[in-house]
């Protein structure tokens, strides 16, 4: 079978322009937008987490508390990750099949906890916009 270089070349083309792609510029999160992730992860947390960690987040006998400072503490990206992979040893399910978006208002409500929610950078390193 021989080999036809304009397939190869075509080839070499789609392959450099797949791995050129860039990701859009995302749009900063309003402030509007970041209170209604936290609306939003209120009511996944109620639906999904709460039965475990208690309706308030303070922790039962199941799950720990989410206000403490190491949760709280943890940069967004790891808490979503986090939820994506779980651990299984401690008790905690993978949310993977959450989508992602879910998955951030999830942290978002978690991370208003603190108070500081909305004052520092999220979402990727997007800072909120006034």
């Amino acid at each position: 079978m021989k080999s036809n270089p304009s397939m190869w070349i075509a080839c070499i083309v789609l392959f450099l322009a797949a791995g050129c792609a860039v990701e859009p510029a995302k749009a900063p999160v309003t402030a509007e937008h970041f209170s209604s992730d936290v609306a939003a992860g209120g009511k996944l947390f109620t639906q999904h987490c709460a039965s475990c960690h208690g309706a308030g987040a303070q922790g039962t006998t199941r799950a720990p508390s989410l206000h403490t400072a190491s949760v709280q503490m943890m940069s967004d990206d790891a808490l979503v990750q986090f939820l994506t992979d779980g651990d299984l040893r401690k008790g905690m399910p993978s949310w993977s099949r959450l989508p992602e978006e879910r998955r951030w208002q999830l942290t978002r409500f978690v991370k208003s906890f603190s108070g500081a929610g909305a004052n520092r950078l999220n979402h990727r390193d997007t800072e909120i916009a006034e």
